[in-house]
């Protein structure tokens, strides 16, 4: 029996065929991954919503416990908002008098501020 040598040499290498069932799996692989990225993705949002939640919560409770502390010393706050400056300004006031204690940060202080912002835009020609 003799056998027949073929020079193979011009001939491409076959390409290896992926069966159906093979690409299916993949398929349903990459669908997994995707679901499962999603999920984490949700997760990770809805920690961070709690995170907010649970922030918000606990300013809150200490805000209040901060508003309280001016009424046990006889003390009241008044808020409000240099416009000029962007800046809040509060005023101690006494409770009986009604006079002003002190005013955080001061009106100095407020004044230096403005001041500079008008030196700040005569030396770059534009205002801030």
């Amino acid at each position: 029996m003799e056998l027949e040598v073929k020079d193979l040499s011009g001939v491409p290498p076959a390409k290896p065929e992926f069966s159906a069932d093979i690409k299916k799996d993949q398929f349903k692989i990459e669908q997994q991954r995707k679901a499962a990225q999603q999920e984490d993705q949700q997760l990770a949002l809805e920690k961070e919503n709690r995170r907010k939640a649970v922030f918000r919560a606990e300013t809150d409770q200490y805000m209040k416990e901060v508003l309280k502390i001016p009424s046990t010393l006889n003390r009241k706050l008044s808020y409000s908002v240099n416009k000029e400056l962007n800046q809040v300004v509060v005023k101690v006031i006494d409770a009986e008098t009604d006079k002003v204690i002190r005013v955080i940060p001061s009106e100095a202080l407020l004044k230096l501020h403005s001041r500079m912002k008008e030196v700040i835009g005569l030396i770059f020609d534009e205002k801030i």
